[in-house]
């Protein structure tokens, strides 16, 4: 690598006499200022210093785990893929000899696979990011460790991306965003790059800008110039896909001089490429081979084989169209040593898994050689403690039992004194039982009784009265004779006969007249809500529009939660009843629930209370549904078609 630095330092001195004295211009990209390009140094961080001697004196565990991880995010900033494998897999080393529980270990390993696929893909070794984003994943959800996981989801979607299933790259961070996104607010600027870049390839440009948009206002509002610059770059992208070149020059030039200026050392390798692939695309190709050469030195001194390639790549192009093919030749011999070396750093990387899963296996099998030789020592403890207590044997044998004759009757005393209070409460329960029994009887005799009553008065009136209305008319109708008088007293005689058809058809019980039918229900509530067993709220509406529904229909709805109200309290052990009573469009919806022990409506049978409900309700063209779960109280909703009075 060393000599390849050295060549392309040659050709640039060839270069850069002639690149900012050459005449060509194109109708989209002007040369309004020069444009300068420089190496950077890749030596150790000054900022890194402190972690450096903390690295040396830390202690194994938690404390050299949190300086790998803060030195594999500075290396990202970097772009040095060296660096953040060196850390990731000391991280990944470690962890295994770490004896903590599978949990703890889990949310560490998170940390390390995201390092381990971040850094594999900065080598374009993508099948190897792909991997260890799937671990991390996995980790993340063993130990319970949300921020990673949507870290880990985020560069698997980079690798997908990068590898062109752009597809599978959107399903998952599009699935992610509503998992996460209010949650890590940081990273969900970066999947909405992502997201961005994704759509930008599949030229659908129009949702990458508003992806991109999203991201640059997060960037802005949470003043964080590293995700600003790099969505810049990637709107600078958007602005050459969509053929705006002068833009995606000036864009490039502005953000690789800013990233300089901030330390953003990665952000700038890839405007100098970006930038050096325009004035290719504008058939600048001197221009362009400086910028590549320059791109392509900077990758090398941090051994980033993928920037290495497309640096090459084009350059080898570029000197092609110049007719340089001795130099095309050259690059393309360059750009062969890159592919072999990410094919050889693929290779080493499976076999470093392998030396770490070899090490992994014989550090368990020190474990469990320590574990058996502590169950030999464990068992010869156990063998001095048995030797040592043979004497207080003796003295337990005796107080044992003794002790046990004891409990026995301590526990006798303790059941006698709990079966006493059991059936204390048991007898409280059955004589409240007995008398709310005995009150909802003489309730339900007393209404059965006016019903009755009812019944027998309108039976009179239509079978006697009328029947004797019904002869009387006849006879006057047999009498000869033509006079007004008899005409008159037979057109009375037949209202009169009519009206009492009337009143015994119509014959309802006398509180329905005298009272509003809320009114009569809030009564009846309050009668159950007094015995102190049972709480019941009664909520009618529209309360006016209730009362003026026909006398018939509010004579059988009070009957339903009559008998309602009496299943509740014989069957269900319910606390509370709510009773909502609605009246919309000509339509009365009865919601009745209970918070009481509930039923098995496929199992049950109906008993008489529930058929006398279901006639009532047929004969009135309602439905009835019935809602009930073991432990879960019943709910019972019934809908009947109505005709107010008013209407």
């Amino acid at each position: 690598m060393r000599a390849n630095k050295i060549v392309m330092l040659g050709w640039l001195c060839l270069f850069t006499a002639s690149v900012f004295s050459q005449n060509t211009e194109t109708d989209t990209v002007q040369e309004t200022k020069r444009i300068t390009f420089s190496t950077i140094p890749n030596t150790k961080q000054k900022s890194l210093e402190p972690y450096y001697k903390e690295l040396k004196k830390a202690s194994f565990g938690v404390q050299r785990f949190s300086i790998f991880e803060q030195f594999a995010e500075a290396y990202i900033k970097k772009g040095e893929t060296d660096s953040i494998l060196k850390y990731a897999n000391l991280y990944e080393k470690e962890l295994g000899n770490w004896d903590k529980t599978e949990e703890e270990k889990n949310r560490e390993f998170a940390k390390a696979h995201y390092f381990m696929g971040v850094g594999n893909a900065f080598n374009g070794l993508l099948e190897n990011s792909t991997k260890w984003h799937i671990k991390g994943v996995q980790s993340a959800k063993e130990g319970n460790f949300r921020a990673y996981e949507y870290k880990n989801k985020l560069g698997l979607a980079k690798a997908y991306l990068a590898k062109g299933d752009t597809d599978k790259a959107i399903s998952i961070l599009e699935e992610s965003l509503p998992q996460f996104s209010t949650e890590f607010t940081k990273t969900t600027n970066q999947v909405l790059v992502v997201l961005g870049n994704a759509y930008l390839k599949k030229e659908d440009y129009d949702q990458a800008r508003n992806y991109y948009d999203e991201a640059l206002k997060m960037s802005i509002d949470f003043s964080d110039l590293e995700m600003e610059l790099t969505v810049s770059l990637e709107q600078a992208k958007l602005a050459e896909a969509n053929d705006d070149l002068g833009k995606a020059f000036t864009d490039y030039e502005d953000i690789r001089e800013r990233a300089l200026k901030e330390g953003y050392t990665a952000i700038y390798f890839e405007g100098s490429l970006l930038l050096g692939k325009l004035y290719y695309k504008e058939g600048m190709y001197e221009t362009a081979n400086i910028a590549l050469s320059f791109a392509y030195i900077n990758a090398i001194d941090r051994e980033n084989l993928e920037f290495q390639k497309d640096a090459l790549s084009v350059q080898a192009r570029s000197y092609a169209r110049l007719e340089d093919y001795k130099n095309a030749y050259a690059v393309i011999t360059q750009l062969f040593q890159v592919v072999g070396a990410k094919n050889s750093k693929q290779q080493k990387a499976i076999i470093k898994e392998l030396e770490i899963q070899y090490e992994t296996l014989e550090k368990e099998k020190e474990i469990v050689e320590l574990e058996e030789g502590k169950l030999v020592r464990e068992a010869e403890l156990k063998r001095q403690k048995t030797i040592k207590n043979a004497f207080l044997i003796g003295f337990l044998i005796i107080l044992i039992p003794v002790m046990a004759l004891l409990y026995v009757y301590y526990q006798k005393i303790q059941a006698q004194s709990e079966l006493a209070k059991k059936q204390e409460e048991i007898n409280t329960q059955k004589v409240e039982s007995l008398k709310q029994e005995q009150e909802l009887n003489l309730i339900k005799a007393s209404i059965e009784g006016q019903d009755e009553e009812r019944k027998r008065i309108a039976q009179e009136l239509h079978d006697s009265i009328g029947g004797n209305l019904a002869g009387i008319k006849l006879q006057f109708a047999s009498m000869e004779g033509d006079s007004e008088k008899l005409k008159s007293l037979t057109g009375q005689i037949d209202e009169t006969y009519q009206l009492v058809r009337d009143i015994s058809h119509t014959l309802i019980p006398k509180k329905f007249k005298e009272n509003a039918f809320t009114q009569l229900i809030k009564e009846y509530i309050k009668s159950i809500s007094n015995t102190g067993e049972l709480e019941v709220a009664f909520h009618p509406h529209p309360e006016k529009e209730i009362n003026a529904i026909d006398e018939k229909h509010l004579m059988e709805i009070y009957k339903i939660i009559q008998e309602l109200m009496t299943n509740t309290l014989k069957h269900a052990a319910a606390s509370r009843v709510d009773i909502h009573l609605s009246l919309i469009e000509n339509e009365l919806s009865l919601l009745f629930e209970d918070n009481g022990k509930g039923f098995k409506t496929t199992t049950s049978s109906d008993g008489i209370g529930f058929q006398n409900i279901k006639n009532r309700i047929k004969e009135l063209s309602g439905i009835l549904h019935i809602d009930s779960t073991l432990e879960r109280g019943t709910v019972v909703s019934i809908e009947i078609p109505i005709k107010t009075k008013e209407s």
